[in-house]
């Protein structure tokens, strides 16, 4: 059972109500994070060289990390700017998800063949097929590539 108010100044160790459903610091609720923090540096990463360790990025679910993921490795692309030369591409598996996420951007969006195994890399829309034809006239070639693992 989760209290009211822990009572506790300690922030990473805070875990309560009152604290848990306010809006928090912009790196997400602080036991949670040092929890990720803490298992990323101590189990997954152990030997990482940077200060700190490994670093840990909160989200509110796979749809927002991908856009945010999009948002770092993409331009937008806007009505005025050169449609070939300047609009950038991503493969995708066919998965919803993921094409409405990247279109608003601007993205053209190239879905590529999935069967039981994943992404197929050969035959009709498999992934040599999507880049040997890939038509130069929607934008550029796709730099991106966006598979669930």
């Amino acid at each position: 059972m989760v209290p009211k108010s822990s009572g506790t100044t300690n922030l990473p160790r805070k875990i309560d109500l009152s604290s848990g459903l306010q809006y928090g610091r912009a790196q997400g609720y602080p036991p949670l994070f040092e929890f990720c923090h803490t298992f990323a540096t101590t189990v997954l990463h152990p030997n990482i060289p940077y200060k700190g360790g490994a670093e840990v990025i909160l989200t509110c679910g796979n749809t927002d990390g991908f856009s945010k993921t999009l948002q770092c490795l993409s331009n937008e692309w806007v009505e005025g700017r050169d449609p070939v030369a300047e609009r950038e591409g991503i493969l995708v598996e066919e998965y919803r998800t993921a094409v409405q996420t990247a279109r608003p951007r601007g993205l053209t969006v190239a879905s590529v063949r999935i069967d039981d195994e994943g992404m197929c890399a050969d035959g009709p829309r498999g992934l040599r097929d999507v880049l040997e034809n890939w038509d130069f006239g929607k934008g550029m070639r796709p730099h991106l590539l966006y598979t669930v693992t």
